[in-house]
């Protein structure tokens, strides 16, 4: 119901006081406003009816808003129920609706209204519109009038022939005839034979079926040039149900398809600079790629020249009597190029001379088309970009970040490549100079050596010089031997093959001076993948060691190799090398494995770095450890396992 007075008379039905903000705005707003609890509603009310009443829906307090509405109902006769939902988490708004609300109202549980938002204006009005007092909507007329006005697509309406009822104005524009003039036409009136008859059959298979055409994009010709469009139709019923023809909006997506037709496009050709290898080849093939898609402008490679410590042109895409575009905006290069942020470079002249400034992209006002751009690549130098139209557009501008992302991408791969290949050019030079190296000692050496051992042998047993003559001979012999073996770790470990490790140990051990030590070979060891010339010079290394420490004897030194435990859920494991001996004091322990050092009297410092070297080599770990109950135990680790027990 309504009145003829210009105030608002609301009753507020609010058991717990939770509308105190709803009932101040009201009254701030010059309406009379009573708020009453449900069971004295109609006692407690003003002499005339209200126009409205507002019931609560509150379920943090239990307050049911249905509960509240059918309770107000029964003493309400005819005055419109409004719910205010303080629970968005329990809205039920259709619901209510369906209950018999004239509105529902949610406006949160901290009663947290923005006065900026205009909540009050829009409260009051909510609260007459209900009450009939508010202004009207317009007529259906009226709204189909702004539809067809002022929506940025193309909307028609068609009866169950085809025949156009009414366009748009947007859709007007497509076609030469006025509003009145179109009414009636079919698509055979607009477009050519088969297309009409394509689209009638389309529209009378959406009204067989119901199934309406949602968002599907089309592609078609116009003047010579592709144009897309995406097109939503459905059908249109009667009152009984009837389907009496179909509604449909049609929006232009040619600026998108296209910019998305172009951006494939640079996307394939970009995988042409994979194959490039060069600096040079990836500029030229940057520079062919822009000039296949017509959508990126003119193109030019600025890359840094590290011997001359400057930015140079390496291609360019535009005629050789043509103004460089690094030239002609050098400083928007350079700028690009120190800070690593793209520089978009923007006409400000009025005419005669130009005159540009650049700036970061985010800096560039809307509407303001770039004249050229530089965009950094990274250390490597910049990606710059001058338009043949005057102006880049947003299209353009995208195109041109993608190409300089790809570019700066393969300049570093190819970057890392090359450090790689240097890294092994250099490798080989140094293998080159270590076989060198083993070639001197094993020849320049050894054959010398040789020949004085040979003499030696030739002394009185009994003669003391003779002794220390062949004590030297023998200590240089194995320096000589240890020196080779250090030689050859400069050079990558050889093809590794499956290995039987308990094997290799026991063959290890026969090309060691042993005296009176013993070997024990525990059960497991397994095979494991190796160079196996390494391994043998790695397990001579450990075994010697060994021996040269055991310095009594009359309690001959006990030597054991055994497994060690997998690493947990790998295919690795490892294997020790323990002994019995006096072991090593802790203090020394990190010295051990060091060049050079020994507290052996004829003790070269080499064997224990010899084995860490070989295990390093292979990518094993070696720990030093106490045995149990005394002596040395190294243990050797992350050993891939080629069957490993």
């Amino acid at each position: 119901m309504g009145s003829d007075r210009t105030q608002l008379s609301v009753v507020l039905v609010d058991p717990v006081d939770a509308l105190g903000e709803i009932v101040r705005m009201l009254r701030d707003a010059g309406e009379a406003v009573e708020t009453v609890d449900a069971a004295s509603m109609v006692r407690n009310a003003s002499s005339y009816p209200p126009d409205c009443i507002v019931v609560l829906d509150h379920g943090a307090e239990d307050v049911d808003g249905e509960r509240q509405l059918h309770a107000v109902e029964q003493r309400a006769g005819d005055v419109p129920i409004v719910v205010f939902s303080i629970d968005p988490a329990a809205y039920t708004g259709p619901d209510m609706l369906s209950e018999g609300a004239a509105d529902v109202i949610c406006v949160g549980p901290d009663m947290a209204i923005s006065e900026e938002r205009d909540f009050p204006t829009l409260l009051v009005r909510r609260l007459r519109h209900a009450a009939g007092m508010g202004e009207s909507f317009q007529t259906d007329s009226e709204l189909l009038s702004s539809v067809m006005e002022y929506l940025p697509h193309q909307v028609f309406i068609k009866d169950d022939v085809g025949r156009i009822a009414t366009m748009s104005n947007v859709a007007m524009h497509e076609h030469e005839p006025t509003q009145a003039e179109i009414q009636g036409f079919t698509d055979h009136d607009l477009f050519d034979t088969e297309l009409g008859r394509e689209l009638y059959e389309e529209e009378q298979q959406i009204m067989e079926t119901g199934e309406p055409i949602i968002n599907r994009v089309e592609h078609y010709v116009e003047n010579g040039q592709d144009k897309w469009a995406s097109t939503t139709k459905a059908p249109r019923y009667d009152e009984d149900g009837t389907p009496v023809g179909v509604i449909g909006t049609s929006r232009n997506v040619t600026d998108q398809k296209r910019r998305e037709v172009m951006m494939n496009a640079l996307h394939a050709a970009s995988r042409d600079l994979v194959t490039a290898e060069t600096y040079d080849d990836i500029a030229q093939t940057a520079v062919d790629i822009a000039e296949d898609i017509p959508d990126i402008p003119v193109l030019e490679v600025v890359l840094y020249d590290d011997a001359n410590e400057e930015l140079q042109t390496v291609a360019t895409g535009h005629s050789a009597d043509a103004t460089s575009v690094f030239e002609r905006y050098e400083e928007w290069f350079r700028r690009a190029y120190e800070t690593g942020t793209g520089q978009y470079v923007v006409s400000l002249s009025d005419g005669g001379d130009e005159a540009v400034v650049g700036y970061a992209k985010s800096n560039v006002s809307d509407g303001v088309d770039p004249v050229a751009v530089a965009l950094p690549l990274g250390e490597h130098g910049v990606l710059g970009f001058a338009s043949t139209s005057g102006s880049f557009d947003e299209a353009g501008l995208d195109l041109a970040e993608v190409l300089a992302a790809n570019v700066e991408a393969t300049l570093s791969r190819t970057a890392r490549e090359e450090a790689i290949r240097d890294r092994e050019r250099e490798l080989a030079r140094q293998n080159e100079r270590l076989e060198e190296f083993a070639s001197i000692v094993s020849h320049d050496l050894r054959n010398p050596l040789s020949v004085a051992q040979g003499y030696a042998e030739m002394f009185d047993d009994d003669d003391s010089a003779a002794e220390e003559v062949r004590w030297a001979l023998d200590r240089m012999t194995r320096l000589t031997d240890e020196l080779l073996t250090l030689a050859r770790q400069g050079q990558i470990v050889g093809e590794t093959e499956r290995v039987d490790l308990a094997a290799t140990v026991r063959e290890a051990w026969q090309g060691v001076e042993t005296d009176t030590a013993s070997l024990s070979v525990a059960d497991g060891l397994g095979a494991i993948t190796a160079d196996r010339d390494r391994l043998l010079e790695l397990l001579e290394n450990l075994f010697r060691n060994a021996i040269e420490h055991a310095h009594d004897p009359d309690d001959p030194l006990a030597v054991s190799v055994g497994p060690v435990d997998a690493d947990a859920g790998q295919n690795t494991g490892g294997f020790y090398v323990a002994d019995d001996g006096p072991g090593i004091p802790d203090d020394q322990k990190e010295a051990v494995f060091e060049q050079g050092y020994t507290n052996a009297e004829d003790g070269t410092g080499f064997g224990l770095y010899i084995v860490q070297t070989l295990a390093d080599a292979h990518g094993w770990t070696v720990e030093l450890t106490d045995a149990d109950p005394h002596g040395t135990r190294f243990e050797l680790r992350g050993i891939e396992r080629a069957s490993y027990a």
